[in-house]
């Protein structure tokens, strides 16, 4: 029944979105023998806050050009990524000339032949929604260009030669985790705080990085930082416990799928003493953390879609085409964590951030 609502959902989402107008939608897969992680519409700002332009060259009926979009993951980030690319391509007014292969995959194996198929049926571009369906791509491709939605670190990943210059037939939308702003944020809803700890799992490169960047921002904002490296479930504890006798302000916790794993019980931990968490993404915040800044996924949707413009109709080499890292984001705050906390935030601190209750969604 789930995976049938969820199709349901993807559809209302099309057809919402398309109208009358006749886009083409090839194709929409599923995963046949797993059900889909549960989606939950993330928290976006209004199209508004997305900078793009109001008006575009008129493109020739008779250019027409196919693309095979491939999302790993069925989840909200991904979803609002999707979402974004529609709706640009159809502000675009390029209806009448793209037809979209749309292809949800969240097994490896039938996502690399999903990949595969679209590339035998000489899609003119594939878009990649998230790491692994990038750099699966990207394995079984050095001619079909690819656009990316979604991946943190696509240099680290080794899907380009470098940022600025990809290099090769790669390029796409950057999903990082924005720790400066993050880090900002202690600062806006907690001007006291100048002790905070980061907790993380030493063996993710990302996280790492972002603890890294979480101690720089947090330096030049004259706070200090203690980095707790975790390794395994037990470090969890004596990490809490230490850094509640060396008097802890604020946790930041980066994305990190083991801390993830365990952030319940950290949670729980920290509501206990009043010590607020700040998070790396808005599905921790749902688990019960503090606050985050997040990225607005849908604008990477709408800035792919803007790559995958300029590569079929304006011609130009995604060898050339920068990774884009520019995006819109936005505050949130948990108010089930200002009252478990017991902060009070004034309204200075309340107009610079969105206040969520997420005790209602399902």
């Amino acid at each position: 029944m789930k995976k049938h609502f969820v199709l349901i959902m993807n559809i209302v989402l099309i057809v919402a979105i398309l109208g009358a107008t006749g886009f083409t939608v090839f194709n929409v897969i599923r995963n046949a023998n797993k059900e889909p992680a549960k989606t939950s519409q993330s928290v976006t700002e209004p199209a508004d806050d997305v900078d793009t332009p109001t008006a575009y060259p008129t493109v020739d009926p008779q250019e027409r050009y196919r693309i095979g979009i491939v999302q790993h993951y069925n989840n909200a980030d991904s979803n609002d990524c999707y979402a974004g690319f529609i709706s640009e391509m159809n502000e675009r007014g390029l209806i009448g000339n793209v037809d979209i292969v749309y292809v949800i995959e969240e097994n490896e194996e039938r996502c690399n032949k999903e990949i595969r198929r679209l590339i035998d049926e000489n899609c003119d571009l594939l878009c990649t929604i998230g790491p692994y369906a990038s750099k699966a791509a990207a394995q079984l491709t050095t001619d079909v260009p690819i656009v990316f939605a979604g991946v943190a670190d696509p240099e680290q990943a080794g899907l380009v030669n470098s940022n600025e210059n990809p290099g090769g037939n790669v390029t796409g939308v950057s999903s990082y985790t924005p720790t400066f702003e993050q880090v900002d944020l202690i600062n806006i809803l907690l001007p006291q705080a100048k002790n905070i700890a980061t907790l993380y799992n030493a063996t993710d490169e990302n996280a790492v990085m972002q603890a890294i960047l979480a101690e720089k921002e947090a330096d030049e904002l004259g706070m200090k930082t203690q980095k707790y490296p975790i390794n395994r479930a037990g470090d969890i504890d004596s990490a809490l416990e230490e850094l509640q006798k060396a008097g802890t302000q604020a946790i930041y916790l980066p994305v990190d799928k083991y801390i993830n794993k365990y952030l319940k019980n950290i949670l729980s931990f920290t509501d206990k003493n009043k010590i607020p968490v700040f998070v790396g993404n808005e599905t921790m915040l749902r688990q019960g953390a503090f606050a985050t800044s997040a990225v607005n996924y849908t604008s990477i949707g709408r800035k792919s879609a803007g790559l995958c413009y300029d590569i079929l109709f304006s011609k130009k080499d995604p060898a050339t085409l920068s990774v884009n890292y520019k995006h819109d984001c936005y505050n949130i705050v948990n108010t089930a964590s200002v009252e478990a906390l017991g902060i009070r935030l004034n309204q200075t601190q309340i107009d610079q951030v969105q206040m969520k209750d997420y005790s209602t969604e399902e």
